[in-house]
This record gives structure tokens, sequence and C-alpha cells, in this order.
């Protein structure tokens, strides 16, 4: 979501100094295209060498291929004296064993950042951790925040809940700001701008990639078939299926089966960043496409599909976003709470994965249409969010102006 609101700002405001501190699998999209700060780049503000032991320590034997095993050191080792110096050494090894890097929130790391670069705005996500914790530490410094909120804004999502909001929320739609208005967020404080991570669905580029991808392919009189996968974090006792990568490979096994027996089919199969590389590659076959994440960008094969199957992924809504149909798998435990994505209006229901050659039967011959979705997008996303960046940078005070206008009213305002 960051990067294309970094080149709206810096088209905007020439000589705008952007500094963009990208973490962990983040930096190597960023650093293709500009100068970026990892956790690395600020050892000099902790005690390094104490950082590098607990870094070594901490770390995993299987390495993620898109973050340096200097950064991985640097993270944990980090974070992980951060969490003793908020708990103490017996509680923060007692949450770490319960939570792993989920109970990072580097709030003392954060704080010696921003005071090292004095930005006059901090922009971050709704990531839980260092994304968060630079919200926290900006709004006790006086400095001025926004926040991008990414998804669907629900009740289970503990961001409405957290006590330090940022000074402005975007969002992707207005069904999520009226989430978070029920919430008790105050209406001028969410700004329905879209998310600046969908707008490559709607570039002329991406679109031009699609067509030369299903033409290096040969795919140009097939139907393509876009499989967007991920593990499982848990069971759930609403199904059997298991926890772990059982189930998506499951559903790849039989995707690959109905493709390879159908002539006018084709398959790209692409599973989540974070663990892409531990998935086995299968056999080539010339109507099959293992998307190696980290070398290639998700839009335009997304654009080259005709339907796309997930559990509960952001491909899901992105897709939808798209004008895509889209079919979820039900049996999944990550689709028995609230990131149901049939129930969130983004995706047709398919039961099961042995009940997907029948759902694609369906959607391909167009007997089962697209769902409507309340989430839509134009392409302006990340000018929309320039453009509050910008207000507020030219205000002599320094400070958000948002008027508490309708959704309509500043959506028009902002184009």
């Amino acid at each position: 979501m960051t990067l294309p609101v970094v080149r709206s700002l810096e088209s905007q405001l020439p000589g705008i100094d952007c500094q963009v501190m990208a973490l962990t699998t983040a930096f190597r999209q960023v650093s293709t295209s500009r100068t970026a700060l990892r956790y690395q780049d600020f050892l000099h503000l902790v005690d390094a060498v104490a950082a590098r032991e607990w870094g070594l320590y901490l770390r995993d034997q299987t390495h993620h291929p898109d973050v340096s095993e200097a950064e991985t050191i640097a993270y944990l080792g980090i974070n992980y004296l951060d969490l003793i110096a908020q708990h103490g050494e017996s509680a923060a090894a007692q949450l770490y064993r319960e939570h792993g890097r989920h109970c990072f929130k580097p709030m003392h790391f954060m704080r010696r950042v921003i005071a090292s670069l004095q930005p006059d705005i901090v922009v971050a996500t709704n990531s839980p951790r260092t994304e968060q914790a630079a919200i926290e530490v900006a709004c006790d410094m006086g400095i001025p925040t926004l926040g991008m909120l990414d998804l669907y804004g629900l009740d289970t999502d503990a961001y409405a809940s957290r006590t330090t909001m940022p000074d402005v929320i975007c969002v992707i739609a207005d069904v999520v700001r009226q989430r978070l208005l029920r919430r008790g967020v105050p209406p001028e404080r969410v700004i329905v701008t879209g998310n600046p991570a969908f707008d490559g669905l709607f570039s002329a580029q991406n679109m031009h990639d699609a067509r030369v991808f299903r033409e290096k392919m040969g795919w140009q009189s097939r139907s393509c078939v876009l499989w967007a996968g991920h593990s499982e974090a848990h069971t759930h006792p609403n199904t059997p299926a298991p926890a772990g990568m059982a189930f998506p490979i499951e559903v790849e096994r039989v995707l690959r089966e109905h493709v390879v027996a159908h002539d006018g089919l084709s398959l790209v199969v692409r599973y989540h960043p974070s663990d892409w590389f531990r998935y086995p590659r299968h056999q080539w076959h010339p109507r099959i496409h293992f998307s190696e994440t980290s070398h290639e960008p998700l839009h335009p094969l997304l654009l080259a599909s005709n339907v796309v199957v997930v559990q509960t992924s952001t491909v899901g809504l992105e897709a939808a976003v798209a004008g895509k149909p889209v079919l979820a798998i039900e049996n999944s435990p990550s689709a028995q709470g609230e990131f149901n994505l049939v129930r969130l209006g983004v995706a047709n229901p398919c039961e099961t994965a042995a009940q997907l050659p029948q759902r694609l039967d369906d959607v391909l011959r167009g007997a089962l249409q697209t769902r409507a979705t309340e989430y839509a997008g134009d392409g302006r996303s990340a000018h929309r969010v320039a453009i509050l960046l910008a207000q507020a940078l030219n205000d002599p005070h320094n400070a958000f102006q948002v008027p508490p206008l309708s959704d309509v009213a500043v959506t028009a305002k902002l184009s």
C-alpha cells in the first residue's frame, strides 16, 4: 500500500523527502525502485552486539529467500531487546515461547528511529507490530500520523480496539468506514480512499503484461484458473481440514488433475509471499505455471485469469475488485471465522476441494455469476491518500484538517 502513495506524493510535491522503512519481505520489492531503510540500518541506535547475539539465537533454520540473513538477525535481535526492555528477561522469554514474533512491538526502538529521522508525518499500514509502534510513538511525540487499513475492518479485527489510532485512517470502502464508526472511531478521522495496493488492477501496463503472459504461455484460447493458496495457521472444530500446508496442497492436486484432463484449461499456482518457497514444485506441464511470488507481480497474473480460487486470501478481494469471478473453498479452517469471503460478498461458495471441477465448470459456462461486491476501485487510491498528506504538509500547523463530510463528498473532493 505504501509505495504507490510515496510515488504519488513525490509527483505532487517535487523535492519532498520520503524515507521508506521497508520491513522484512517488503524490502526486496521496494529496493528495486528506490532506496529503502531497514532494521539493520538502525543497529547503531541499540546495543548492536546484544542484538546480534539474540538474533543469532532466535533465527529460524528455514530462511526466507527475500530477507537477508543480516536483516533477519537485526530484526529478531532488536525486537527481542525491546521486549526485554518492556517486560524484563523472564516475561520476555515467556511471551516469545507462547507467541513467537507476534509478541513484538518495538516501542523503544521506534522512538529512537523517529527521533533520528525527525519526520513531519508518519504513515503506516494496519500491521500490528513495528508499524503500530511507529504510530503510537509518533502520536506521543506530537507528530501527525496517517494510517491505511487494507481490508475489511471486521469486529474481530483488533485494529478498531487499539487505544492509539492514527489522526486519519484511510479505508477501502464505505462499509469499512461504517464498521469503524460503530466501534467508536470519530467520523472525521475515517476517509474512504480505496486501497492503494489495488491500483495496479487498473494499470494499462499490467493489462498489457497480462496479455503478454498468456501469449508467452500459449494460453490465448484457454481459460485460466488462478489458485492463490496459503498455509492454514490452525485447525477448526467445524472442519476436519488440517492445519499447515496439507490443505492448499490438496487443492492444488485437484486443480492440477482437472486441468491436465481438460485441454481448454490452464492453471497458475501462486502461494502466499511468506512461504511460497516451501511448496513442492511438481513436474512441468505446458498448461500449469508455478508462480515464484517474490519475482513475479500478482496483478498481471490476476488480470490474465478467468476465475480465481482462494481460501481467505486477499487475492480474492482483489479479484472481485477487478471484476473476476471468485470461488472460495468453505471447508478451509481459516474460512470458519469472519474472513469467510462468501459471507463478505466477495466470492461464490465451493464447499470442498473435491467440488472444484464442477464449480469451475459452472463459472466458466456462465451458470454462476460473479457476486456483487461492496468493494470497488478506480486506480486512484494512492492519489487520494497522497492529497491528504500534501494537505497536511502544506498546513502551517502541519496537521490534518479533515472536514466531517459525507463519504460521497469526501471522495468527490479528493478525486
